[in-house]
């Protein structure tokens, strides 16, 4: 995989706002940029670097309280970048009330809103040559694996196997389910419609108390033979072309046999991008923030290649988080001290890197269970 670097960035706003879920790795990887880091989170983990404020919505949407705390920190507009690093609040469209408090480093609400799923949207991937998993409507359902899934969530959020006599709520629809290796792969583009492959990612899911296929990690640098790469080639300019995209996105598909199904589209930084960090001169935000602000694309070097792997644990039941995680150097998003931790929420994730992929999926593993023998007796997943 080619690396990428940028020059020094040109924007001068000092103050740096990241509205997401578990923004840990955005936060350290703009710590260095020697600005003023703003975190509003959902979970406001005790690693983040910079200012934190809690996000209430769970899934770190942008929401009536957010535009509350961005308003009372009382900054200068013409000083400040935002970026949305997890989604919206449907009620309304936030983008105006954003831009009153700075340059919105993002793609609009709109682009969020357009790119999930809708049979509109799938219907014109099939029609550009596009694989995608077939949708049903409970009179055409068959013996076949099939999946609940929910329009306005990502990450596995809500995915269910679909079983007999299941009431789908307004939100939900009935997906084929796609046997085979489930991958990402995180691009950048900026407003001239120019974009680049930063890299593909192998995903990890697993079952919680809250959904079937919880994303849960991944590992990076995943090598694909070119026909797989002309294929996510076409599923990228169908969504450059179509739609105005700026920055990192990233794609989640599944590889089934020489073809590749679209599974969906996260318009914004991703909890993959980290892995790539040091592809930029300045890290992966300074990269998002500069393409869209200057329209710059990085310049392409080679460099020596390696495998970043993490994986998410989750609590099996609830517990009170007492533990010190904060000396382990592997562990990130890690609990503040004497917080409850609900069944079915992350506990906090451990990454290593190496340059063989099968020793850094060995590593992650040792390092996993070295964590679960310091939580003691509560039971992970």
């Amino acid at each position: 995989m080619m690396h990428l670097s940028l020059q020094e960035s040109m924007y001068h706003q000092n103050n740096i706002i990241i509205i997401g879920n578990s923004v840990v790795e955005h936060s350290k990887s703009l710590i260095k940029l020697n600005k003023r880091v703003i975190n509003i989170d959902s979970f406001n983990d005790d690693d983040l670097k910079g200012e934190c404020y809690l996000n209430k919505n769970s899934f770190g949407f942008v929401n009536d309280d957010v535009i509350e705390i961005i308003k009372k920190l009382n900054l200068k507009k013409e000083d400040t970048i935002i970026i949305v690093a997890s989604g919206f609040d449907t009620k309304r469209d936030y983008d105006e009330n954003l831009n009153k408090y700075g340059y919105l480093a993002n793609n609009k609400q709109d682009i969020f809103t357009e790119t999930k799923y809708s049979k509109i949207l799938f219907n014109q991937l099939y029609k550009s040559g596009i694989k995608v998993p077939k949708d049903y409507n409970l009179e055409t359902l068959n013996k076949e694996k099939k999946l609940i899934k929910n329009k306005d969530l990502s990450g596995g959020f809500g995915i269910k196997d679909y079983t007999k006599d299941y009431i789908l709520a307004d939100n939900e629809y009935i997906q084929e389910f796609i046997a085979g290796n489930v991958h990402s792969i995180l691009f950048i583009v900026n407003k001239k419609k120019d974009y680049k492959l930063i890299g593909i990612n192998k995903i990890f899911n697993k079952k919680t108390k809250n959904t079937n296929y919880c994303f849960s990690g991944a590992i990076s640098n995943i090598k694909l033979e070119s026909p797989y790469i002309e294929l996510l080639k076409n599923i990228i300019n169908f969504f450059v072309n179509n739609f105005d995209l700026v920055g990192i996105n990233g794609i989640d598909f599944v590889i089934k046999g020489s073809s590749i199904y679209f599974l969906e589209i996260n318009p914004r930084l991703t909890q993959t991008c980290f892995m790539y960090d040091d592809y930029f001169k300045l890290g992966y935000v300074n990269a998002h923030i500069d393409s869209i602000i200057d329209g710059k694309m990085p310049d392409i070097v080679k460099e020596e290649n390696s495998s970043y792997a993490f994986e998410t644990i989750f609590a099996k039941e609830d517990f009170k988080y007492t533990f010190d995680l904060l000396k382990y150097d592997f562990v990130s998003n890690v609990p503040k001290t004497n917080c409850f931790i609900d069944a079915g929420d992350p506990i906090c994730t451990i990454r290593v890197k190496s340059y063989d992929e099968k020793k850094a999926d060995k590593l992650l593993s040792d390092k996993i269970s070295l964590i679960k023998n310091e939580l003691n007796n509560i039971e992970i997943i």
